[in-house]
């Protein structure tokens, strides 16, 4: 299976993974041949992206750190705490709680697979989705930081509530596809304290937890908003959560701009180590990156070119490669290769 953008499905292509709303109701479930009126209604509902059986790399499933079910009651629980937030009820905070441990006991279990966040998501389900990915994220960072599963409680609860401040933001501000005027910029900015006010006030959250929802957009050299903290003044779980957040954000499409690549993506963490992010943390993090996710399209040094199987944990530059083609010619027939065990050559090109 590989994921591709929806604009590049074939009428008649047929899907390997199911479809899901943001109600967690399946839209469309695998093996489902994909219409033409199936392709044009997924763009009208924002999905950028399916995942396809392509002849090419069929036998090949994505790794997941965390189970579809459990993202998928994750993301539940975080819609179904905004929507109560939202009518003036009460936090539902235990629920946020049981989904926050049923990641982390997803990730112990997988503690060595590589980050490979493969989630389909339309533009109007982002905040959830965002949520439960950047849940994970920090928790795969705790985890290799070697919290105690109480400290990763803390940390996950404060992270899937993190954005929570967005329901004092009009939506079409947040979702504005232009830029923002320097008074709308302010009034997104103000979603941290909204956040922490509506965290602070919770007698379950402790309030380190609720220090993430006021400082994940805090950066390391002092640049970041709302309070410019710099540094080691910045709470350890917000230098976390500071580098999930951009990471997810950066990997996905939004309504004003399209995602990057996996190593466009890194290249952009390691630029700002120590600027916007604290470089001991992300060098925990960018260990776990898989920089060419399963599926992903390159071209190796001795001009054959073909699709990534499988990821090496011991050198996440180096995966494994089906191969295709030499230039633009197709090869007699595929050919598996190990780049960890062929120093001679490497990646030189993702095809897009």
């Amino acid at each position: 299976m590989r994921k591709i953008d929806i604009e590049h499905i074939q009428a008649g292509s047929k899907l390997a993974r199911p479809i899901y709303n943001a109600n967690g109701q399946m839209l469309l479930s695998q093996g489902t041949v994909m219409k033409a009126e199936f392709l044009e209604r997924l763009k009208r509902m924002g999905y950028t992206s399916a995942y396809i059986y392509d002849g090419l790399i069929d036998d090949v499933t994505v790794d997941e750190v965390i189970a579809e079910e459990t993202r998928q009651q994750a993301v539940q629980c975080i819609r179904e705490i905004m929507d109560n937030v939202h009518r003036g009820k009460t936090m539902k905070v235990s629920l946020a709680k049981k989904a926050v441990s049923d990641i982390i006991n997803d990730l112990i279990s997988n503690r060595e697979m590589m980050l490979n966040l493969s989630d389909i998501r339309s533009y109007d389900d982002y905040t959830f989705n965002h949520s439960v990915n950047v849940t994970v994220i920090s928790l795969m960072i705790g985890i290799s930081m070697h919290y105690t599963q109480n400290r990763l409680q803390d940390l996950g609860l404060g992270v899937i509530l993190h954005d929570i401040g967005k329901l004092k933001i009009p939506p079409e501000i947040i979702n504005k596809p232009d830029k923002l005027t320097a008074h709308e910029y302010e009034m997104v900015q103000n979603h941290t304290w909204h956040g922490y006010e509506a965290l602070r006030n919770s007698p379950e959250i402790k309030i380190t937890s609720a220090h993430v929802a006021l400082q994940h957009h805090e950066h390391f050299d002092g640049s970041g908003y709302p309070r410019r903290l710099k540094g080691k003044g910045i709470l350890e779980f917000a230098r976390v959560s500071a580098i999930a957040d951009v990471y997810d954000a950066l990997s996905n499409d939004r309504c004003y701009r399209k995602k990057l690549p996996a190593y466009k993506v890194y290249e952009f963490l390691l630029e700002n180590a120590g600027k916007q992010f604290d470089s001991s943390i992300l060098d925990r993090f960018i260990q776990k990156i898989a920089l060419y996710p399963q599926g992903t399209k390159v071209k190796l040094s001795d001009g054959r070119s073909g699709l990534v199987l499988k990821q090496n944990n011991m050198n996440p530059s180096r995966p494994m490669v089906r191969l295709f083609w030499l230039d633009d010619m197709e090869l007699p027939k595929p050919e598996e290769v190990n780049l960890l065990l062929q120093p001679s050559l490497e990646i030189v090109e993702v095809i897009e």
